[in-house]
């Protein structure tokens, strides 16, 4: 197809590897159609499973040469459900059974509906209802929202949906038991639903259930959507949930020009909905389709290698050709400089994490590689993990920077650091911090202050009377040998802390809390002498936390009881509320700076995490071969992501087999995006014995191992 075809198509299926310019192809259709079709912004829509996947189109769009006029509407399914929901509310409230149709709705997000689930999660707990699994309670609250987020996407009923998660309850002495935990958890889940309904809270499930039967379902509003824009551009189809592919396909008839972009191998976002299936299917409802064959990021060795994967997966002889046959222990010229073991073995895991750092040094050091160009990936990021590699390279003066999606907010340090210094400044909350946690505050709060001296200055200033009022005294009324050992310098920094807290537990009226983060922030812990001064990470991790004490305020404050309530002690109550839901181990939702700012430092994450990024570095290290992390599936006992799926047939039950297949399936998936990902080279990281001490010989590793049989270049 040649490539006026590709721009001119009025319906298109575009296929190819990562890294062949698709998305380059649809930026230069957007842009004739601004140009030369004279086509309106506003017409024009882009939809992307994730947000940070449509980061390519608002950049370009941004361009001076791109012509003026109304902007390109670039967003996602749950933003345009949500636009959809607020917009026709008042047609369709009734049906979807709100109680009270005439109030506003109040749009929950990710902390918001841990929030409010959390009563009827806490109430089971109490009457031991879930003592048969060893989940932590907010890994209950989250899978249990996970089921209502993929029954809405599937289009499931409540009971449907945990009919099928019944199914993958293996028989044995604790079946019964592990039933009647399912059952909790669908009393729950139907229990959550009515309390949405009863106060106007649209979480994201009954969000999608009221887009997909009410909004879709109504011709109105249906046809005015799909008036609202006339071409469109679908990116990274095979990333987005059933709902989302079943509206394009509804969609297509209505356009007047379409482009759906698939990127072959991917489907990572599996776990969240993805159904790289059903995006097949589109290609049966457009006029023409295509696929670029070469990537034009990855190196040579690196695509051959990803060839050599696909037909390793193929197991026995029987399954492949004899040309196939051959290409499995044909290796190509590049591949063996491409991928890259340990000149030496390492037996322990200690030692694998002091040779990454050396090779990450070297790198930057000798070779010139910029930190921004390298990833250090495991299957997953554990805390000691990821603090014993940013602590190594901090020593050797490497910048670097790590992302956790799944990570508790109040697992960060400068999370830990705020709510400790919130609950100071705010004594009427009756929540007196703990000692290690006024020790933690101050280390992070004062630049040049370690941990010994940490301690010793929040012992002697936080010791009882302190810890009984939640109070700090000045510095010059602590013991002179502790004054000596701490430094009058850090002193004079710490009584600056102390008068702001005091000023503001003095002052009449108290700020909302996440105003209260932005103040101590700007005004004291971003200035010289205090911990987080000229550092952007801490600043990002503020920032996050004070949009999501806003949204939480946003949502809660909405529902308050009591209108007549003083509005001071309404923000007092919901700043006390914030606390204790960051400090009960809440999943911090997605906030988009997080993941779109490019630092020039070393990006520490789960490997997962890095493919949802959509980037490429030059360097790739893969840490820990040997875990069994690599392509197995997390266990969720009271979720699925593979039986929640309209591939999955009802009645059918999940066995050891099907275990296998898929995580076969996903391992190849996995490798296949990190492959595509590399520019020059991938480091991998064995030790014989894991994080836990135990012998290491996962999947991965034995994948390697008969990738690279009877080559003779590398094995383990």
């Amino acid at each position: 197809m040649t490539e006026e075809l590709f721009l001119q198509a009025n319906t298109l299926y575009l296929t190819g590897p990562f890294g062949a310019g698709k998305t380059t192809i649809a930026i230069e259709r957007i842009e004739r159609l601004l140009g030369q079709e004279r086509i309106r912004g506003d017409q024009i829509l882009v939809l992307v499973p994730q947000r940070t996947l449509g980061q390519p189109y608002t950049e370009a769009l941004r361009r001076s040469d791109v012509p003026a006029g109304a902007q390109v509407q670039v967003t996602t399914l749950a933003s345009l459900a949500r636009s959809s929901v607020a917009l026709y509310w008042p047609l369709v409230a009734e049906g979807a059974g709100i109680d009270n149709p005439r109030k506003e709705p109040t749009f929950l997000n990710l902390e918001t509906t841990q929030y409010h689930m959390a009563r009827f999660v806490d109430a089971a707990i109490q009457q031991a209802e879930f003592d048969a699994i060893r989940v932590q309670r907010s890994r209950i609250i989250s899978q249990v929202l996970d089921n209502l987020n993929k029954a809405a996407l599937h289009g499931f009923t409540i009971d449907e949906a945990y009919a099928r998660l019944e199914n993958t309850i293996p028989p044995g002495e604790q079946m019964i038991a592990r039933r009647n935990v399912m059952q909790t958890a669908r009393r729950i889940s139907l229990e959550f639903r009515e309390h949405c309904k009863k106060k106007s809270l649209v979480d994201y499930s009954l969000q999608m259930q009221i887009f997909r039967n009410e909004i879709l379902q109504n011709k109105w509003c249906e046809a005015h959507l799909f008036r609202t824009y006339r071409h469109l551009v679908f990116d990274n189809a095979e990333e987005e949930t059933y709902a989302g592919q079943n509206l394009v396909g509804r969609w297509l008839p209505h356009l007047e020009s379409a482009l759906i972009i698939v990127d072959e191998d991917g489907g990572y976002r599996a776990f969240l909905g993805a159904d790289p299936i059903n995006a097949e299917h589109l290609a049966d409802c457009v006029d023409h389709r295509a696929r670029l064959t070469r990537s034009h990021l990855v190196a040579p060795g690196l695509e051959s290698m990803i060839d050599r994967l696909r037909l390793t997966f193929r197991r026995t002889v029987g399954e492949r050709s004899p040309e196939e046959n051959r290409a499995v222990g044909r290796a190509g010229p590049e591949s063996g400089p491409r991928i890259v073991f340990p000149q030496q073995s390492h037996r322990f895991y200690p030692q694998m994490i002091e040779w990454v750092v050396g090779e990450v040094e070297r790198l930057v050091r000798l070779e010139a590689v910029a930190p921004g160009q390298i990833a250090v990936l495991a299957p997953f990021m554990s805390d000691a993990l990821r603090f014993s590699i940013h602590t190594r390279l901090k020593e050797k003066e490497i910048p670097s920077t790590s992302h956790r999606p799944s990570r508790p907010l109040n697992a960060e340090p400068v999370v830990r650091t705020l709510l400790t210094l919130a609950a100071l400044a705010h004594p009427s909350w009756r929540r007196v911090p703990l000692p290690s946690d006024v020790t933690l505050a101050l280390g992070n709060a004062i630049d040049q202050l370690d941990p010994v001296r940490a301690s010793v200055l929040a012992h002697a200033a936080y010791g009882g009377r302190g810890a009984a009022e939640g109070t700090l005294p000045d510095f010059e009324d602590l013991r002179a040998d502790v004054q000596e050992r701490v430094s009058y310098a850090t002193g004079e920094i710490y009584d600056r802390l102390r008068a702001w807290l005091t000023d503001y537990r003095a002052e009449t009226s108290f700020t909302p809390l996440d105003q209260f983060f932005a103040r101590i922030f700007g005004e004291l812990l971003s200035q010289p002498g205090f911990g987080f001064h000229q550092r952007p990470d801490a600043a990002r991790t503020a920032d996050q936390l004070t949009r999501s004490a806003r949204n939480f305020r946003w949502a809660v404050g909405e529902q308050s009881e009591d209108p007549a309530e003083p509005p001071n002690s309404r923000h007092i109550d919901i700043g006390r509320e914030y606390v204790q839901l960051v400090e009960s181990g809440a999943l911090g939702a997605l906030y988009l700076p997080s993941w779109t700012e490019a630092e020039n430092a070393v990006f520490i994450a789960p490997a997962y995490t890095f493919l949802m990024r959509n980037r490429t570095v030059d360097i790739q290290f893969w840490l820990d071969i040997g875990a069994q992390g690599w392509g197995r599936r997390i266990y969720q006992p009271l979720t699925h992501p593979h039986v929640l799926s309209r591939n999955w047939e009802k009645t059918r039950h999940w066995t050891d087999s099907d275990e296998v297949k898929y995580g076969q399936d996903s391992l190849y998936r996995l490798l296949a995006g990190l492959l595509r990902r590399a520019r020059r080279r991938i480091f991998l990281g064995l030790s014989e014995y894991g994080e836990s001490g135990e012998e290491q010989s996962g999947p991965l590793l034995n994948l390697l191992n008969r990738v690279q049989a009877g080559t003779g270049e590398w094995t383990v």
